[in-house]
């Protein structure tokens, strides 16, 4: 099926209109890109639905990254084609609820442009194996796994990679402690994974249990153990095993049904490694309380490892067996808190380079400072701020930073951006803002600079070595002598101080979202 594909790009009411009427962004931004088939393509309902699936894939391969094609598109498997309904098979329920939140529009909007007719792209779990990456693609998307340095043999005598493993294991690959950014909010907890994930070294710390609110990082460290113990003992035959609680409770109860106990039990106790994320829903669950336990039982006493996470500490967990509580509590506890500012800057700048995506540091802070719960909803934001610039093809600025915190929290932003308040100083006094950031020590510069400092302080959540940071890495002390400075002037009622600092703070306090036309 040889297709000439010719792209035009959106007008900019077209472009408004699409980004208002969806709902949430699209993680890539291959559907805003229309595509006119060079013949008329023959109806939907005649097409295989592997001719249809490879056809999506060669249009988006070009408009994503190679990671994220690898990870996410390359991975899904076409089933059936009916009714204009495409089914994808994902290896994973959190592969499938992924590419349902960030990637389903757009796969939907290429089928429509590929067509000429309305498809619905609908995702399930493959159930009781692996899904195989598409091969004999007409398109290249990298270059050639090596194939010596990640394989090793199976039962059968077939060459297993490490992604294959993983795939087996419901691991996702992307999730590894070197994309992982270590704070001192999770610090302890990273320790303990990495400690663990050695398997060649006895441990006390079994089971490890991880606890800690929505969106902080423990699935992450969760199934980095899993991919950590596949990559370094893939020579081995270790078994790994990530599971939720959800899928654990849907296993038990198809096994009920079936009648097939025996089968269940083989899957979750004969592993070396065994991940069970969100234990809490575990809950009023009897009998699947009941299974776990015999499952936990097993491992533990066969001196196999078992690490779990929970959104809450093992005193706090109502609903269950007091046996299982014991267990839980009888290995390491460990929990990972909210991020702090650094670590969050950390995370932004950390995905902004995996994406190629060019992040201002003003940028970055901005989002760093008002996104503030949990990493998922700080990398959501990113993900919108990413999408509005590649659908508007537009840098990022303060202002786009803005409307994205207020898409995602609902309200302005109550702190000013430094790039704000350097730039509303330095406008105020009439000096350059390198001239404020800079070496000179003329009074009238080094007055302005340390009223620049005083209101970060006042202003901001940034620590003084940050502040310091963003004054040409001036020492912290430097920032504490101008804070002192400036609040004793205003102590003390200086006239020309004391002015300023009303002025400037009723000027930041407008924001930029109030100071310009959008």
């Amino acid at each position: 099926m040889t297709l000439l594909w010719i792209c035009y790009i959106m007008s900019p009411s077209r472009k408004q209109r699409s980004l208002s009427s969806r709902k949430k962004p699209v993680y890539v931004p291959f559907s805003h890109l229309y595509c006119i088939p060079s013949s008329p393509m023959a109806s939907v309902e005649s097409l295989p639905a592997a001719d249809l699936w490879t056809s999506i894939m060669a249009a988006v391969a070009p408009s994503v990254s190679e990671t994220t094609f690898s990870s996410w598109i390359e991975t899904l498997k076409p089933e059936k084609l009916e009714d204009r309904v495409l089914t994808l098979l994902a290896p994973s329920k959190f592969h499938r609820e992924f590419v349902e939140e960030h990637f389903v529009a757009g796969l939907e909007a290429v089928a429509l442009t590929n067509t000429g007719e309305p498809v619905r792209v609908r995702i399930r779990v493959q159930g009781g194996g692996e899904i195989p990456r598409q091969r004999n693609l007409r398109f290249n998307t990298g270059a050639p796994v090596n194939r010596s340095a990640s394989e090793s043999n199976g039962q059968n005598g077939h060459a297993i990679t490490v992604t294959d493993a993983a795939v087996e294991a419901n691991l996702n690959p992307r999730y590894r402690f070197e994309n992982f950014v270590e704070g001192d909010c999770n610090s302890f907890a990273r320790a303990a994974c990495l400690a663990i994930s050695d398997l060649s070294r006895p441990t006390l710390w079994n089971p490890l249990l991880i606890y800690g609110g929505t969106g902080l990082g423990k699935t992450h460290l969760l199934q980095s153990i899993g991919n950590r113990v596949l990559s370094v003992r893939r020579n081995d035959g270790i078994r790994v095993r990530y599971v939720s609680s959800e899928r654990f409770t849907q296993d038990f109860i198809q096994s009920v049904r079936s009648q097939q106990g025996s089968d269940f039990a083989e899957k979750y106790r004969n592993v070396d490694l065994l991940l069970v994320d969100d234990i809490q829903f575990f809950a009023t669950k009897e009998r699947t309380q009941t299974e776990f336990f015999h499952a936990f039982n097993a491992l533990h006493q066969s001196g196999r490892r078992i690490v779990m996470t929970s959104d809450r500490p093992v005193h706090e967990l109502a609903g269950f067996d007091e046996r299982l509580i014991s267990r839980f509590d009888s290995g390491l506890v460990t929990n990972v808190n909210p991020p702090t500012y650094e670590t969050r800057l950390a995370i932004l700048q950390d995905r902004a380079k995996h994406e190629k995506f060019p992040l201002p540091l003003d940028v970055a802070d901005l989002l760093s400072t008002h996104i503030t719960s949990n990493v998922r909803e700080l990398e959501g934001a990113f993900a919108a701020l990413v999408a509005h610039c590649q659908f508007g093809r537009v840098p990022a600025t303060l202002e786009l930073a803005q409307r994205v915190i207020q898409e995602k929290t609902g309200k302005r932003t109550g702190r000013p951006p430094v790039e704000l308040i350097q730039q509303t100083v330095a406008d105020y006094f009439k000096l350059s803002q390198d001239a404020l950031r800079g070496k000179s020590r003329k009074k009238e510069i080094a007055h302005a600079r340390m009223i620049a400092m005083y209101l970060m302080t006042e202003l901001t959540e940034h620590s003084l070595k940050t502040i310091g940071g963003f004054f040409g890495g001036r020492d912290h002390s430097t920032v504490i002598h101008a804070r002192d400075t400036i609040a004793e002037q205003r102590k003390t009622d200086e006239v020309q101080t004391v002015a300023a600092l009303h002025d400037l703070e009723r000027r930041l306090s407008l924001g930029p979202i109030l100071r310009t036309s959008m």
